[in-house]
């Protein structure tokens, strides 16, 4: 398999995706969101994973800083990085996965079904 074929993987991300994961195998564990994409697609989004798990620390270190802007700049990159989370698992989501993201209001929410979204 080169690294452009696409094959599942399953995502799970829970509260602020401090604690998230794609795998390649569904074994026993829960996941959320089943998607296809490639290995390059997959490492895009740990990286957003990544970026966002960042921000939170950010978020809380500048939270407590008395006098600072900088918790909303923080806010607003967190919320850029996962709203292109959760575009690329809709992007890439199985008919279930868009399904539920629209049943969840998120595809609303974010604008996932626009066309025209910016690049990642």
């Amino acid at each position: 398999m080169t690294s452009l074929e696409k094959k599942k993987y399953y995502v799970t991300l829970q509260a602020g995706t401090t604690v998230a994961e794609i795998r390649d195998e569904k074994g026993s564990a829960t996941y959320d969101f089943e998607i296809e994409a490639t290995d390059v697609e997959v490492g895009m989004m740990r990286d957003l994973f990544n970026n966002c798990m960042h921000g939170d620390f950010m978020m809380w270190m500048h939270g407590h800083t008395l006098w600072s802007d900088m918790p909303d700049r923080d806010n607003d990159e967190y919320d850029d990085n996962l709203r292109d989370i959760y575009r690329l698992i809709y992007e890439h989501g199985t008919e279930k996965t868009r399904h539920d993201l629209e049943q969840m209001g998120l595809v609303k929410l974010f604008g996932l079904n626009r066309a025209g979204l910016r690049p990642l």
